[in-house]
């Protein structure tokens, strides 16, 4: 069947059809003719360009140190190291030089759900062969490319190119891109959301969607019946979620499971639990199968009770807030709204995440959606399946609203997400997120009423296109102006920054000889670990993403609760670092490298380390980084190799590694 036949035998829905009734409903206009490939190819294009456009404008890009990422808050640090991994061992899971002696192994803080951004980021990093500016690039790059997908959802349910393209980029720069930016690098790309609100749209019009004869019912209902295309591409997609983020996976297979129940009672159709079940089935799946790294370690070395562990109540503590998405975000560019959102967050024992507002235009579709639950006049269809297609609008209504209200119940603090927790999902747990779905079916109900706007014009107005043209820019600027600004340093403390930790850290490569072990302090667990002082969460890592990539070692990055990192703990808690100097020589260390902010003592620990070894330590041109080298005192001692690898014996309950041979 082509595509005019489909239209032909599923016409607009007739002016009663819709979820609420009523003259306004009843006048609705008609959904936008779908277009030719061409043509979709170029607006498609066309929408992403401006979302590039006004993205290297609001960052500056012509300023920005490209080859350094441009975020450096803590998680952002994370990800440089996953990155800089991929450039030098080709995967992100291992890395010889962190951890030290034993090396880093990351299974432990599985992405498995992330893989095929993964797998992008891996082609930039060979492209470009510097991971700070594939990061840069990556992140540049997702709002174009989530734009582009909004736009195509959005075109797919038959708004004209105009609407979608204004809705797609304000969808595209809610506060929630910029707050996670290259922080949440795996998140802040959020293009699988729509593509989830398109699954669930598709699985409620299963009917149409997948069925040659959508009227047919009995036992033969899907015998000889299925479009095969079509099914084969809603399975490309599940896969394409399944696959590259993990929270909106567990989200989308929430919705789907939770709507179908609703629905299947609704309707009377157990077959709906059939079509989100086979969905939910092939996301799963491709879950499992990207996760088999994991899971494989898993099997020969046990679980980790300690790394990446979630309790059930944290789905609470990043639960999502109905007054952080209907107040500003903190740090809006109109300060009286600022205030307004820093206010509403005032001292709140449940701060939960940023970037949860849906913004002026955002919050409206929100209440609109809500609108349908609380004063729409739903009626059971008894004439017959429901056959509509996935562009009716009525079928969209119902949709946002449905969505809206699940996603309240499951995501709020206090829902049903802590039940999802405790039936074994307590990973995922930043329910906020699923603010997603719900700004996306607020864009929606927004767009709806510029097709009602648009309509209006057109019968009142003789000359429509520059009044409409007008009112295009103004509610897309409005939109994008009604949010944040990037968050993050200026770029000339980045480019000081890396230049302080590169010129410290080349004075101890042309010190130390090339395989150089430094142990790190103070010691810090890794990953996910409040840091001490004045320190960010993965400053550790500061010293490894400033080296050339192959002379030195670092004892910071082993992945908690793994016997390969019990050790540094034990030397914290029991021995500390002076007196397990000849233990760390036994290990292999020979240098120590102090992080100044870490410490409240006024620097007595780093005065003892000095005392001891006997050497002035290298410090850094800023003065918080001290770099002690052990090859003095270890020359002092009247200690054989195998005395010394005795004494970490003892000392730290750890068999060091083996000596070079």
């Amino acid at each position: 069947m082509t595509a005019a036949d489909d239209d032909a035998a599923h016409p607009p829905a007739p002016p009663d059809d819709p979820v609420t009734e009523g003259a306004a409903v009843a006048a609705a206009p008609e959904p936008a003719d779908r277009p030719g490939a061409r043509r979709l190819a170029l607006e498609t294009a066309g929408v992403a360009a401006l979302a590039w456009a006004w993205t290297a404008v609001v960052l500056r890009i012509w300023d920005a140190p490209l080859r350094l990422p441009i975020d450096t808050r803590s998680d952002a640090t994370l990800i440089s190291m996953m990155v800089k991994n991929m450039q030098e061992r080709g995967w992100y899971l291992s890395q010889p030089r962190l951890g030290a002696p034993f090396g880093q192994q990351f299974y432990d803080f599985p992405h498995g759900g992330e893989s095929f951004q993964l797998l992008a980021m891996k082609v930039l990093v060979v492209l470009t062969g510097d991971w700070g500016l594939a990061i840069n690039l990556y992140y540049l790059i997702g709002f174009g490319v989530l734009a582009a997908v909004t736009f195509l959802v959005l075109r797919h349910l038959r708004f004209g190119p105009v609407v979608a393209g204004v809705a797609a980029l304000i969808f595209t720069f809610l506060p929630y891109h910029f707050v996670h930016a290259q922080m949440h690098l795996w998140r802040s790309t959020y293009y699988s959301a729509p593509l989830g609100a398109l699954l669930l749209v598709w699985a409620f019009t299963w009917r149409d969607r997948f069925l040659v004869d959508p009227g047919r019912t009995g036992r033969g209902t899907l015998r000889g019946n299925l479009r095969w295309r079509r099914v084969a591409g809603a399975a490309a997609i599940a896969v394409v979620i399944g696959g590259t983020e993990t929270m909106t996976t567990g989200f989308t297979m929430v919705l789907l499971a939770s709507g179908a129940i609703v629905a299947a009672i609704r309707f009377r159709e157990p077959a709906r639990l059939l079509v989100a079940g086979a969905l939910i089935a092939v996301m799963g799946a491709t879950f499992l199968v990207l996760s088999y790294p994991t899971l494989n370690f898993y099997r020969v070395h046990g679980t980790n009770e300690e790394a990446a562990r979630r309790l059930v109540t944290e789905s609470e503590l990043y639960s999502l807030k109905i007054s952080r998405m209907i107040t500003p975000q903190g740090g809006h560019r109109f300060e009286p709204f600022s205030d307004i959102g820093t206010r509403a967050q005032d001292r709140s024992p449940v701060r939960s995440e940023g970037g949860q507002a849906l913004g002026i235009l955002g919050t409206a579709g929100f209440f609109g959606a809500l609108y349908g639950a609380f004063a729409g006049r739903r009626r059971l269809r008894e004439e017959g399946p429901d056959v509509r297609p996935a562009w009716d609008r009525g079928v969209l209504l119902e949709q946002a609203t449905s969505t809206t209200v699940l996603a309240l119940l499951f995501g709020t603090v206090g829902g049903l997400a802590v039940i999802v927790a405790m039936a074994g999902f307590s990973q995922i747990r930043v329910w906020n997120r699923i603010v997603l779905f719900v700004a996306f079916f607020a864009m929606v109900m927004v767009a709806r009423w510029a097709e009602h706007l648009v309509a209006w014009v057109r019968r009142r107005s003789s000359r429509p296109t520059p009044v409409l043209a007008a009112l295009a820019v103004g509610v897309l600027a409005f939109g994008i102006w009604d949010g944040i600004p990037p968050q993050r340093e200026s770029y000339a403390a980045i480019e000081a920054r890396h230049a302080n930790d590169r010129e410290f850290v080349g004075r101890i490569e042309a010190q130390m000889p090339a395989g150089t072990a430094i142990f790190q302090l103070p010691i810090i667990p890794f990953p996910e670990e409040p840091p001490p002082g004045k320190m960010l969460d993965y400053d550790h890592l500061r010293g490894f993403l400033a080296d050339d990539g192959s002379s030195l070692e670092w004892s910071y990055g082993s992945i908690r609760g793994r016997p390969n990192s019990r050790w540094q703990l034990y030397l914290r808690d029991h021995v500390g670092p002076v007196g397990a100097l000849p233990a760390l020589l036994g290990m292999g260390f020979t240098g120590i490298w102090v992080d100044t902010f870490g410490y409240t003592d006024g620097g007595a620990e780093a005065r003892q380390i000095q005392d001891a070894v006997g050497v002035e330590p290298l410090v850094s041109s800023d003065g918080r980084f001290l770099f002690f080298d052990l090859r003095p005192y270890r020359a002092s001692l009247p200690l054989t190799d195998d005395e010394l690898r005795q004494a970490a014996r003892d000392l730290l309950k750890v068999e060091p590694p083996a000596a070079p041979s």
